[in-house]
Protein backbone atom coordinates (compact mmCIF):
# COMPACT_ATOMS: atom_id res chain seq x y z
CA UNK A 1 0.00 0.00 0.00
CA UNK A 2 1.40 3.46 -0.92
CA UNK A 3 0.87 6.46 1.54
CA UNK A 4 0.49 9.98 0.53
CA UNK A 5 3.97 12.00 1.49
CA UNK A 6 2.32 14.78 4.31
CA UNK A 7 2.08 18.37 2.57
CA UNK A 8 4.52 20.46 4.96
CA UNK A 9 3.34 23.94 5.78
CA UNK A 10 6.23 26.85 5.08
CA UNK A 11 7.50 27.95 8.76
CA UNK A 12 5.60 31.20 10.04
CA UNK A 13 7.11 33.99 9.50
CA UNK A 14 8.44 35.87 12.73
CA UNK A 15 7.60 38.90 14.35
CA UNK A 16 10.82 40.33 12.47
CA UNK A 17 10.02 39.09 8.90
CA UNK A 18 6.44 40.11 9.51
CA UNK A 19 7.72 43.74 9.61
CA UNK A 20 10.71 43.90 6.94
CA UNK A 21 8.16 42.69 4.57
CA UNK A 22 5.23 45.62 6.07
CA UNK A 23 7.98 48.13 5.50
CA UNK A 24 8.66 46.60 1.98
CA UNK A 25 5.26 46.41 1.01
CA UNK A 26 4.52 49.79 1.87
CA UNK A 27 7.32 51.00 0.59
CA UNK A 28 6.15 49.63 -2.75
CA UNK A 29 2.54 51.67 -2.75
CA UNK A 30 4.29 54.89 -2.08
CA UNK A 31 6.85 54.63 -4.82
CA UNK A 32 3.96 53.27 -7.10
CA UNK A 33 1.09 56.60 -5.73
CA UNK A 34 4.24 59.34 -5.17
CA UNK A 35 6.88 58.10 -7.39
CA UNK A 36 10.68 57.17 -5.80
CA UNK A 37 12.07 60.59 -5.78
CA UNK A 38 9.20 62.03 -3.75
CA UNK A 39 8.75 59.28 -0.99
CA UNK A 40 10.72 59.24 1.50
CA UNK A 41 12.13 56.85 4.27
CA UNK A 42 9.91 58.96 7.13
CA UNK A 43 6.75 58.00 4.83
CA UNK A 44 7.65 54.56 4.47
CA UNK A 45 7.31 53.69 8.66
CA UNK A 46 4.73 56.28 8.82
CA UNK A 47 3.04 54.12 6.11
CA UNK A 48 4.11 50.61 8.04
CA UNK A 49 3.39 51.96 11.44
CA UNK A 50 7.25 51.59 12.75
CA UNK A 51 9.66 53.81 14.38
CA UNK A 52 12.07 55.26 11.50
CA UNK A 53 14.96 54.45 13.20
CA UNK A 54 13.49 50.49 13.31
CA UNK A 55 13.04 51.00 9.55
CA UNK A 56 16.71 51.88 8.99
CA UNK A 57 17.54 49.05 10.91
CA UNK A 58 15.65 46.92 8.20
CA UNK A 59 16.72 49.10 4.98
CA UNK A 60 19.37 51.51 6.01
CA UNK A 61 18.49 53.41 2.72
CA UNK A 62 15.82 53.74 -0.04
CA UNK A 63 18.31 52.08 -2.47
CA UNK A 64 17.94 48.77 -0.11
CA UNK A 65 14.47 49.05 -0.62
CA UNK A 66 15.10 48.99 -4.58
CA UNK A 67 16.98 46.54 -4.52
CA UNK A 68 15.07 44.11 -2.68
CA UNK A 69 12.79 44.89 -5.48
CA UNK A 70 15.01 44.19 -7.92
CA UNK A 71 15.89 40.64 -6.17
CA UNK A 72 12.44 40.28 -6.03
CA UNK A 73 11.70 41.13 -9.88
CA UNK A 74 14.83 38.48 -10.88
CA UNK A 75 13.54 35.76 -8.92
CA UNK A 76 9.99 35.99 -10.22
CA UNK A 77 11.53 36.79 -14.00
CA UNK A 78 13.49 33.29 -13.54
CA UNK A 79 10.54 31.36 -12.48
CA UNK A 80 8.06 32.38 -14.93
CA UNK A 81 10.87 32.45 -18.38
CA UNK A 82 11.82 28.55 -17.32
CA UNK A 83 7.91 27.95 -17.54
CA UNK A 84 8.44 29.51 -21.07
CA UNK A 85 11.13 28.20 -22.85
CA UNK A 86 9.70 24.47 -22.60
CA UNK A 87 6.67 25.73 -24.79
CA UNK A 88 9.49 25.24 -28.21
CA UNK A 89 12.74 24.75 -29.07
CA UNK A 90 12.52 27.92 -31.15
CA UNK A 91 14.97 30.39 -30.39
CA UNK A 92 12.65 33.82 -31.83
CA UNK A 93 9.49 31.53 -29.50
CA UNK A 94 11.64 31.40 -26.77
CA UNK A 95 13.01 35.34 -26.99
CA UNK A 96 9.80 36.36 -27.34
CA UNK A 97 8.70 34.58 -24.66
CA UNK A 98 11.00 35.48 -22.09
CA UNK A 99 10.91 39.27 -23.05
CA UNK A 100 6.85 39.19 -22.52
CA UNK A 101 7.79 37.70 -19.36
CA UNK A 102 9.53 40.35 -17.98
CA UNK A 103 7.36 43.02 -19.14
CA UNK A 104 4.77 41.16 -17.67
CA UNK A 105 6.27 41.05 -14.72
CA UNK A 106 7.46 44.41 -14.37
CA UNK A 107 3.54 45.87 -15.77
CA UNK A 108 2.68 46.42 -12.03
CA UNK A 109 5.21 48.95 -11.59
CA UNK A 110 5.22 50.59 -15.31
CA UNK A 111 4.38 54.08 -12.96
CA UNK A 112 7.61 54.56 -11.32
CA UNK A 113 9.95 52.57 -13.57
CA UNK A 114 11.12 55.65 -14.87
CA UNK A 115 12.09 57.32 -11.84
CA UNK A 116 13.53 53.89 -10.88
CA UNK A 117 15.83 53.67 -14.06
CA UNK A 118 16.66 57.59 -14.01
CA UNK A 119 18.46 56.99 -10.35
CA UNK A 120 19.80 53.77 -11.80
CA UNK A 121 21.87 55.02 -14.59
CA UNK A 122 23.80 57.28 -12.67
CA UNK A 123 27.56 55.26 -12.99
CA UNK A 124 27.79 55.75 -9.31
CA UNK A 125 24.64 54.25 -8.20
CA UNK A 126 24.80 50.95 -6.52
CA UNK A 127 21.49 50.69 -8.36
CA UNK A 128 23.41 50.79 -12.01
CA UNK A 129 22.57 47.04 -13.70
CA UNK A 130 26.62 47.42 -14.55
CA UNK A 131 27.50 47.76 -11.10
CA UNK A 132 29.69 45.87 -8.87
CA UNK A 133 27.31 45.63 -6.59
CA UNK A 134 24.84 44.49 -9.19
CA UNK A 135 26.71 41.82 -9.78
CA UNK A 136 24.92 38.38 -8.41
CA UNK A 137 21.87 39.87 -9.65
CA UNK A 138 23.00 40.45 -13.26
CA UNK A 139 24.62 36.88 -13.25
CA UNK A 140 21.10 35.47 -12.37
CA UNK A 141 19.09 37.32 -15.30
CA UNK A 142 22.13 36.54 -17.86
CA UNK A 143 21.39 33.06 -16.82
CA UNK A 144 18.03 33.35 -18.36
CA UNK A 145 19.67 34.02 -21.62
CA UNK A 146 22.25 30.94 -21.26
CA UNK A 147 19.64 28.40 -20.63
CA UNK A 148 17.21 30.14 -23.26
CA UNK A 149 19.76 28.99 -25.98
CA UNK A 150 20.38 26.16 -24.95
CA UNK A 151 19.82 23.52 -26.91
CA UNK A 152 17.42 26.09 -29.07
CA UNK A 153 16.99 26.08 -33.00
CA UNK A 154 18.87 27.52 -35.14
CA UNK A 155 21.92 25.99 -33.07
CA UNK A 156 24.16 28.93 -31.82
CA UNK A 157 27.95 28.35 -32.31
CA UNK A 158 29.79 27.35 -29.41
CA UNK A 159 31.80 30.38 -29.40
CA UNK A 160 29.06 32.49 -30.02
CA UNK A 161 26.88 30.95 -26.91
CA UNK A 162 29.67 31.84 -24.91
CA UNK A 163 29.26 35.96 -25.17
CA UNK A 164 25.31 35.90 -26.56
CA UNK A 165 23.72 35.63 -23.69
CA UNK A 166 25.18 38.97 -22.15
CA UNK A 167 24.56 40.45 -25.33
CA UNK A 168 21.65 39.25 -25.11
CA UNK A 169 20.59 40.65 -21.24
CA UNK A 170 22.06 44.00 -22.67
CA UNK A 171 20.00 44.06 -25.55
CA UNK A 172 16.27 43.33 -23.10
CA UNK A 173 17.69 46.07 -20.73
CA UNK A 174 17.47 48.22 -24.33
CA UNK A 175 13.65 46.67 -24.54
CA UNK A 176 13.03 47.39 -20.92
CA UNK A 177 13.86 50.75 -21.56
CA UNK A 178 11.67 51.48 -24.20
CA UNK A 179 8.66 49.66 -22.57
CA UNK A 180 8.99 51.88 -19.70
CA UNK A 181 9.00 55.11 -22.17
CA UNK A 182 6.18 53.97 -23.83
CA UNK A 183 2.96 54.96 -22.88
CA UNK A 184 0.42 53.40 -25.98
CA UNK A 185 -2.09 51.08 -24.98
CA UNK A 186 -0.31 48.04 -23.39
CA UNK A 187 2.84 49.42 -24.76
CA UNK A 188 1.93 47.66 -28.24
CA UNK A 189 4.86 50.11 -29.79
CA UNK A 190 7.59 48.61 -27.74
CA UNK A 191 6.00 44.81 -28.57
CA UNK A 192 5.76 45.52 -32.15
CA UNK A 193 9.65 46.51 -31.87
CA UNK A 194 10.41 43.21 -29.93
CA UNK A 195 9.01 41.01 -32.90
CA UNK A 196 10.79 42.92 -35.29
CA UNK A 197 14.10 43.17 -33.79
CA UNK A 198 14.47 39.62 -32.70
CA UNK A 199 13.66 38.44 -35.85
CA UNK A 200 16.72 40.46 -37.06
CA UNK A 201 18.65 39.04 -33.91
CA UNK A 202 17.93 35.52 -34.84
CA UNK A 203 18.37 35.99 -38.65
CA UNK A 204 21.99 37.11 -37.33
CA UNK A 205 22.51 34.27 -35.26
CA UNK A 206 22.15 32.07 -38.35
CA UNK A 207 23.79 34.13 -40.82
CA UNK A 208 26.74 33.63 -37.89
CA UNK A 209 26.80 29.69 -38.65
CA UNK A 210 28.40 30.59 -42.58
CA UNK A 211 31.67 30.29 -43.22
CA UNK A 212 31.98 33.53 -44.55
CA UNK A 213 31.23 35.68 -41.72
CA UNK A 214 33.86 34.14 -39.79
CA UNK A 215 36.13 37.21 -39.54
CA UNK A 216 32.85 39.30 -38.47
CA UNK A 217 32.05 37.21 -35.68
CA UNK A 218 35.40 36.95 -34.06
CA UNK A 219 35.42 41.16 -34.04
CA UNK A 220 31.52 41.04 -32.56
CA UNK A 221 32.92 38.62 -30.09
CA UNK A 222 36.12 40.38 -29.03
CA UNK A 223 34.00 43.51 -28.11
CA UNK A 224 31.62 41.70 -26.00
CA UNK A 225 34.81 40.06 -24.26
CA UNK A 226 36.00 43.37 -23.60
CA UNK A 227 33.30 44.71 -22.55
CA UNK A 228 32.04 41.91 -20.31
CA UNK A 229 35.88 42.03 -18.95
CA UNK A 230 35.33 45.91 -18.36
CA UNK A 231 32.24 45.75 -15.58
CA UNK A 232 33.13 45.65 -11.70
CA UNK A 233 32.82 42.73 -10.02
CA UNK A 234 31.77 42.52 -6.38
CA UNK A 235 34.93 41.26 -4.51
CA UNK A 236 34.64 38.56 -1.31
CA UNK A 237 34.78 40.46 1.71
CA UNK A 238 34.00 43.96 0.14
CA UNK A 239 31.92 46.11 2.48
CA UNK A 240 27.88 45.18 2.50
CA UNK A 241 26.18 46.28 -0.25
CA UNK A 242 22.49 47.69 -0.80
CA UNK A 243 22.02 44.38 -1.85
CA UNK A 244 22.77 42.40 1.38
CA UNK A 245 21.25 44.78 4.66
CA UNK A 246 22.14 43.54 7.71
CA UNK A 247 20.20 41.69 10.66
CA UNK A 248 18.30 44.25 12.09
CA UNK A 249 19.72 44.31 15.62
CA UNK A 250 16.94 47.23 17.36
CA UNK A 251 14.70 45.46 19.60
CA UNK A 252 10.79 45.20 18.21
CA UNK A 253 9.99 47.49 21.13
CA UNK A 254 10.64 50.31 18.52
CA UNK A 255 7.89 49.93 16.48
CA UNK A 256 4.94 52.53 17.08
CA UNK A 257 1.29 50.95 17.08
CA UNK A 258 -0.92 49.91 14.07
Amino acid sequence: MTTTPLLTEPPALTKAERTRERIYGCALELFMSRGYEKTTMRMIADRAGVNVGLSYRYFPSKEHLVFEFYRSFTRGFIERSAAVMETSPKLETRFIGVIETMFEAADPFHAFAGSLFATAASPNSPLNPFSADFTELREQAIGVFAAMIDGCTPRVPQDVAEELPFLLWTFSLGLLYCWMHDHTEQQEKTKALLSQSIRLVVGLIRLSSSPGTRGFRRQLLSISRLARSSLPLSAPGQPESPGQPESPGQPESTEQPS
